[in-house]
């Protein structure tokens, strides 16, 4: 029996990843696309798919499935998104130079002055004020910007067209293909002045980078590589700082220990990946050969959508696992992906998060929702998930500035 994927329709307020680690491990449904394929929800499921060569990446020839229209959360047929081994490996040796542990960690000193400035900005406003607007989307951006090279005046028409991308159910296919359109030609633009007068950013770096062989990305490689970049650098940290602190907010006695215990800041921000996460879900892929999974034959040709949100309810894998914890030690979540395609910017956004938790929660005594849970908005369904504005209120006074 095959039932109809329900994501387009559910309550956005709730976690797709809820709802799915309630279904079967393996479940037969139609995509909003219309296409047919296979929900993955258990978690030893979920890392197989990501791991296994035998699903590809590779949807973008006639008569591909999708998950709601060709291209979807993509740009092309040059997005490391879209490619398996050898050419993913190629892109992903080239790109991670830029991803080095050493090049993560000094930008912590440049992230906090930023926060503080933000918080300062904050403070000065006074309370209620919108989380989002004046902290969890400027910090993620302004950093993500500054790492790419990004000019400040450039940054608002980025905003614009990158919105529209991360949530193309609350858009046309028109709409969502002009800000694909947008996005690539402010890149190829941003890319030719790297090339001319390269500085000391990411991007210059990328335009530069080549490996012992001498290999470089090419142009199309380039701006599809920069463009996502920009879009996955920010919007989903923009996601995970709002969402921890309306999670945080909701459980007192959670918001109560992150407050008096700084040390658990790290396994705080990685819960909340865990239970509430912005990738809620992952990018289809289809099967090369027949592989069984989780006890079923999935046949060639097929489309699979392994759930990162419902393999992380799973309960063999997190004991307790409908319960928000911030000091759970149990097995690594699935949020920043696993195998060959995970996450890039993973270190970034983990640092980002922990600064940001730290920022506000020290920075804003009382931090806590100006508005009950209920009235948050949240991102529709196949979007990048997280709320779309968070009121907060906190005392007059901070401890920052």
């Amino acid at each position: 029996m095959t039932a109809t994927y329900p994501a387009a329709k559910a309550d956005p307020a709730v976690p797709m990843g809820a709802i799915y680690a309630e279904y079967p491990p393996m479940s037969r449904v139609v995509f909003p696309s219309g296409c047919e394929g296979w929900l993955v929800t258990r978690y030893e499921d979920v890392r197989l798919v990501f791991s296994d060569a035998r699903f590809s990446r590779d949807l973008l020839g006639p008569g591909a499935p999708c998950l709601i229209e060709p291209g979807d959360f993509s740009t092309g047929e040059h997005s490391i998104l879209n490619m398996d081994p050898p050419d993913h490996t190629r892109l992903r040796k080239l790109s991670a130079q830029a991803f080095t542990v050493r090049r993560i960690a000094g930008l912590r000193p440049r992230i906090q002055e930023i926060a503080d400035d933000l918080l300062r900005a904050m403070a000065e406003h006074g309370p209620p004020a919108d989380l989002v607007e004046m902290f969890a989307f400027p910090l993620p951006t302004a950093v993500m910007c500054e790492i790419l090279g990004v000019p400040f005046e450039g940054r608002e028409r980025f905003k614009q067209w990158s919105r529209v991308i991360v949530t193309p159910m609350a858009h046309t296919p028109e709409e969502v293909a002009r800000a694909r359109r947008d996005g690539a030609g402010d890149m190829t633009a941003l890319v030719a002045v790297k090339r001319k007068n390269p500085g000391e950013d990411l991007l210059s770096a990328l335009v530069h980078a080549h490996d012992e062989d001498g290999d470089r990305l090419t142009e199309p490689e380039l701006i599809d590589l920069a463009t996502q970049l920009l879009l996955a650098g920010h919007e989903t940290t923009v996601s995970l700082i709002a969402t921890g602190i309306v999670l945080l907010s909701g459980h007192p006695d959670q918001l109560a220990a992150l407050r008096s215990d700084p040390g658990l800041t790290p396994t705080a921000v990685e819960e909340i990946m865990r239970f509430d996460g912005p990738a809620d879900a992952s990018l289809l892929r289809v099967a090369l050969e027949d592989v069984e999974v989780g006890g079923v034959l999935v046949r060639r040709g097929e489309a699979v959508l392994a759930h990162t949100g419902a393999a992380n309810r799973d309960e063999n894998a997190f004991p307790g696992a409908s319960r928000f914890d911030i000091g759970r030690r149990n097995a690594p979540q699935l949020g920043f992906g696993h195998g060959v395609h995970f996450c890039l910017g993973a270190a970034l956004a983990r640092l980002e998060g922990e600064i940001a938790l730290r920022t506000l929660l020290d920075g804003l005594p009382g931090l806590d929702l100006a508005v009950p849970p209920s009235e948050i908005l949240w991102r529709p369904p196949l979007s990048i998930r997280g709320p779309e504005a968070v009121p907060v209120t906190w005392t007059a006074t901070t401890k920052r500035g």
